[in-house]
């Protein structure tokens, strides 16, 4: 059991380590955070859809659905936090109505909960074997995509003039979020993903020199903080989403005072 909790840590503190560079990099931290709120609302969505389509396929699908809405916006014109403000405001308004369907009309109270609050020690071998394909996907997609990414977040105009199809690496960044978004919001819960997306990069920054280092940086603090917190929560019976969201915090805070 204990090497079952400690992967599936490893494997979304990773994923969240890799993909906060590039929401930095990028400049929408705001659109990051609100991938939760988007990720609540598909996998609730999901719930009545698993009768026709597996949970997954269906939650991943409105997730993505919903990121690239606001990404066309975007590339339309609409100012992000305009674009992300608008997308928070229908997806926590449906996420209430959603949540109030599943609970009456469904007997998972509890998973809605786990899906809150978060927690790790719930994964099944079958949730670990998909989170490892995910967290896969995203590592390719980070490595092969991160310099076109800096330097679209950096200077899009001086990208576009260089040849870079600005689009098609758009898309890459938000279908790793919004993938990553809902593949962990079991694992890490709804108010951890916005701790776990948005410090690692905050710390790196503090200590890294260069988009390599900023990225290496990045996945060493959130992998040894959630390391650290799961093995303090598993001693003291604490929740391991918010002891690993403290102790994430007591390093950026650390940093700070550096």
């Amino acid at each position: 059991m204990l090497e079952k909790w400690f992967a599936t840590v490893v494997l979304a503190s990773a994923m969240y380590g890799l993909i906060s560079p590039l929401v930095y990099a990028r400049r929408l931290q705001f659109l990051s955070a609100a991938s939760s709120h988007t990720a609540l609302l598909a996998v609730l969505l999901s719930i009545p859809l698993s009768a026709y389509i597996p949970s997954y396929i269906s939650a991943i699908l409105i997730g993505l659905g919903l990121i690239y809405s606001v990404g066309y916006a975007i590339n339309r014109g609409v100012e992000p936090n305009t674009a992300t403000s608008i997308l928070v405001s229908f997806t926590a308004s449906t996420s209430v109505l959603a949540m109030y369907f599943v609970i009456t009309h469904y007997e998972i109270a509890t998973d809605i909960w786990a899906m809150i609050l978060g927690d790790p020690l719930l994964v099944t071998w079958s949730d670990l074997k998909f989170l490892s394909t995910v967290t896969i996907f995203v590592i390719l997609v980070t490595v092969l995509t991160y310099r076109e990414q800096f330097h679209i977040g950096f200077d899009r105009d001086c990208a576009i003039l260089a040849g870079i199809n600005v689009k098609l690496y758009d898309l890459a960044f938000y279908t790793i979020l919004g993938i990553s978004t809902v593949a962990m919001l079991k694992v890490v819960g709804f108010v951890l993903q916005h701790v776990l997306i948005l410090l690692p990069c905050a710390i790196a920054m503090k200590f890294a020199k260069g988009s390599k280092g900023l990225i290496v940086y990045s996945v060493l603090i959130s992998v040894i903080s959630s390391i650290v917190g799961l093995s303090i929560s598993l001693t003291l019976n604490l929740s391991p989403s918010g002891v690993i969201g403290l102790v994430m915090l007591t390093f950026y805070l650390v940093g700070w005072l550096k």
